[in-house]
């Protein structure tokens, strides 16, 4: 998934829902099911729109942006997604359809988690679930330091990220 630009209504802050391709992804299969699944929140930004959570100026996010200029991530109000994300899970386990089928794998440590289902994560899921959450900390620590004009902190951060997205990744590809 490239850029998903999104933007706030009122202070002109740029977002990136291409990081919510989960959450997007369950909506989009609640909402029109598995025949002819894609990703991102093109066709159904309306509906994706109500269920986030405001701005940190208090203001709406909207589809569209400039792609070059993406921010941060949107967040998802976990009360307004829960029912359509066990819906669009409803349907990815349903679905026979073999790309689907590899999305759910790659999928289902979040999901669960999202679903509240923690209970079912293995403890590898467990683990990368972890390192997921480690390295979206870096990564908001990367952009704090850039905003601030901390270039050490920034490259230091940056270090830690790379050391641990290379872990992760070996980890996945292992799986």
């Amino acid at each position: 998934m490239t850029a998903d630009p999104w933007h706030c209504e009122a202070c002109g802050a740029a977002y990136d829902m291409a990081s919510c391709t989960l959450e997007v992804g369950l909506v989009r299969l609640a909402l029109r099911g598995a025949e002819g699944f894609r990703l991102g929140s093109y066709g159904i930004e309306a509906e994706v729109a109500g269920l986030l959570e405001p701005c940190t100026c208090g203001g709406r996010l909207a589809a569209g942006g400039e792609p070059e200029k993406l921010g941060s991530d949107p967040n998802f109000s976990r009360e307004a997604v829960a029912p359509l994300a066990a819906a669009g899970w409803e349907t990815l386990e349903g679905s026979d359809d073999p790309a689907l089928g590899r999305l759910r794998d790659v999928w289902r440590p979040r999901a669960l988690r999202l679903l509240g289902r923690e209970a079912e994560l293995t403890p590898e899921d467990v683990l990368g679930l972890r390192l997921e959450s480690r390295l979206a900390d870096l990564r908001a620590e990367i952009e704090r330091a850039r905003a601030a004009g901390d270039d050490d902190a920034a490259q230091m951060a940056h270090a830690r990220y790379i050391e641990i997205g290379t872990g992760y990744a070996r980890r996945f590809a292992a799986r």
